[in-house]
């Protein structure tokens, strides 16, 4: 008795995998005809809208630009300040005793 029903689920397995196996004619073909009949409704940007939105968008950049730019110079004043305040006068700072540049000391 339980094996004959492992038998009848095994078989089932198989039609199911066999059903699975079998390819759709035409489904290529079919593909393309949605994908193109998809791009149809796709609504496109006007020519002026593209170039409003690309000015934006590098407009945002060159102000990010500049805001790294700012911190930057702001960090590498400050780091200067902080060697350049360990020695007495100023002319002589750590990193020319430390025998001149390169490096982070």
């Amino acid at each position: 008795m339980a094996d004959e029903i492992k038998e009848k689920s095994a078989q089932k397995g198989k039609d199911k995998n066999k059903a699975k196996k079998k390819k759709e004619p035409g489904k290529v073909r079919r593909w393309f005809k949605d994908f193109f009949s998809e791009l149809k409704k796709v609504t496109w940007p006007t020519f002026g809208k593209v170039l409003k939105q690309t000015g934006t968008v590098l407009l945002v950049t060159v102000c990010f630009l500049l805001v790294v730019l700012a911190f930057d110079s702001l960090l590498g004043y400050l780091y200067n300040l902080l060697l350049g305040g360990l020695s007495v006068d100023g002319v002589m700072s750590l990193s020319t005793l430390m025998g001149g540049g390169g490096g982070l000391l």
